[in-house]
């Protein structure tokens, strides 16, 4: 075979070659499961305006939803792609085409998914777009959420390594008792008379279940481990009466429903499968009912280091949404039997009285949750002979110009504004004196309620006796009938 014969060979095979491979490229794009993701989001499109067609009235509307109901039908798959800010490609919606948008202040238009989520945003195959992400697809688990919510070299600091300390949610955390249960710890040992005092035990970043024989080997100490330390809604323990692990970050700024099951309108997401928020989206107005997914879920028993599930828990599983619930019905279908509250702790949500620093740490350790505590009644109320702390805002590096700019139920916080600083020196934004008067804005909606003040009132308690267990005293609520003490 000549030497020129032996070139046109190759030449053919390697045509071949490229034909086959063309082909097989061609064939795999065409059958590829990104295109099938698709084209089920299609159909829910137009499924979801069928069923609105015979709620229309007038001939315009019914025109208007047939015709999208055409569009949606007339569309191909294609390749999504979304160009960043950065320059960068990310093609993640090409497959979760129905994703809501994170946040506000987390456009995925700039910053993209990858950057909290990790993964290959260029990949169209779920095995190796999903490579290497952070917490297995839930990047809030403290264990990465530094590489998450700390922020990285794509989008540089975000919630970790900022000059002012209170800016690193990521790093304070680290410190708070739900992530670490150090209270819960320190606190045991003291009840069982192993630590007299009771003593703080780990270093930030470290859990209770890091703690080597919590109970020195007694016999206890196994079922203390797992009843008890094991559980926790922040460092991924499995949710009291539940079985799905919660999420760190997400346990609370990713709102879910009993069943943690996602009710958006991703398609590559399943509606039964537990372990999801009800939709891809964070929110610092977080109602009671989330907090309750992990408390008023029952009652732990430090004698025997067991936990009983409340025997009403299904009903409070099916109580009504905030919105629509009475004072009377929000008492008896969720706080816990037997528990004495205020009208105020019922009536409003627990991230109305709990403090950013009480929840998410100020950066010490503390052996119980009564030291961790940054208010009280008279914090707001005042007391007999005193008016509650008043803070004026001069400056836009205050922390409070920044916080009351992240909740957008919240008024406009103007230079000048007179608001509330608690005995510790945590300023409260949504807490401002107007016109002589105090006002509290919910943080969950924006509604506006009056502080009553103690000074010139009817109250006759001693003024160095204002913790709220001594407010209770007076101001409890009944669970028959929910209404102030006032006495």
């Amino acid at each position: 075979m000549t030497k020129r014969w032996r070139l046109i060979i190759l030449l053919g095979l390697a045509i071949s070659f490229c034909l086959i491979m063309v082909f097989w490229s061609v064939r795999s794009y065409a059958s590829s499961p990104w295109q099938a993701w698709q084209t089920k989001f299609f159909q829910a499109q137009i499924s979801e305006l069928q069923g609105r067609l015979p709620m229309l009235q007038g001939e315009e509307q019914v025109a208007k939803i047939n015709q999208e109901i055409k569009d949606w039908q007339d569309k191909k798959p294609t390749v999504q792609e979304i160009r960043l800010s950065s320059g960068r490609l990310e093609r993640c919606t090409t497959c979760h085409m129905g994703i809501e948008e994170i946040s506000v202040s987390h456009p995925s238009a700039s910053i993209g998914c990858t950057v909290c989520h990790g993964g290959n945003a260029l990949s169209l195959d779920e095995l190796t777009a999903h490579e290497g992400m952070y917490g297995g697809g839930h990047p809030g688990k403290l264990e990465v959420a530094r590489l998450s919510c700390g922020g990285n070299s794509e989008v540089g600091q975000c919630h970790s390594g900022n000059k002012h300390a209170i800016d690193n949610q990521v790093d304070l955390l680290t410190t708070s008792l739900m992530a670490s249960k150090g209270g819960e710890l320190s606190m045991s040992r003291y009840m069982y008379g192993l630590d007299i005092p009771p003593r703080v035990l780990l270093k930030p970043g470290e859990t209770a279940m890091d703690f080597k024989a919590p109970f020195n080997n007694r016999a206890e100490e196994p079922q203390f481990q797992q009843n008890c330390l094991a559980v926790c809604h922040l460092s991924g323990g499995e949710l009291p009466g539940q079985e799905v692990q919660a999420n760190g970050c997400a346990s609370c700024h990713v709102l879910s429903n009993t069943e943690h099951t996602y009710e958006g309108t991703d398609v590559t997401i399943s509606r039964s499968t537990p372990g999801y928020g009800i939709s891809h989206r964070l929110t610092v107005q977080i109602p009671y009912t989330q907090c309750n997914q992990c408390h008023n879920q029952g009652d732990y028993h430090l004698d025997t280091m067991d936990f009983t599930p409340r025997p009403d828990l299904e009903r409070v599983k099916a109580s009504p949404s905030p919105d629509k619930e009475s004072l009377e019905t929000r008492w008896q279908n969720v706080y816990s039997p037997g528990l004495v509250f205020t009208e105020c702790e019922v009536n409003l949500d627990c991230i109305d009285c709990h403090t950013r620093k009480e929840v998410m740490g100020d950066g010490e350790m503390y052996v119980s949750e009564w030291d961790a505590l940054q208010i009280q009644c008279r914090d707001c109320h005042g007391s007999t002979v005193g008016q509650p702390l008043e803070w004026r805002v001069t400056d836009k590096s205050d922390l409070a110009w920044s916080q009351a700019r992240i909740n957008p139920v919240f008024p406009t916080l103007n230079m000048g504004d007179i608001i509330l600083k608690t005995a510790k020196g945590e300023e409260l934004p949504y807490v401002r004196l107007e016109k002589g008067t105090w006002y509290s804005y919910r943080k969950t909606n924006g509604e506006k309620y009056l502080i009553p003040q103690v000074i010139d009132s009817q109250c006759r308690q001693d003024p160095e006796k204002q913790s709220s267990d001594d407010c209770h005293k007076c101001h409890d609520v009944s669970k028959d009938k929910p209404s102030s003490g006032g006495k």
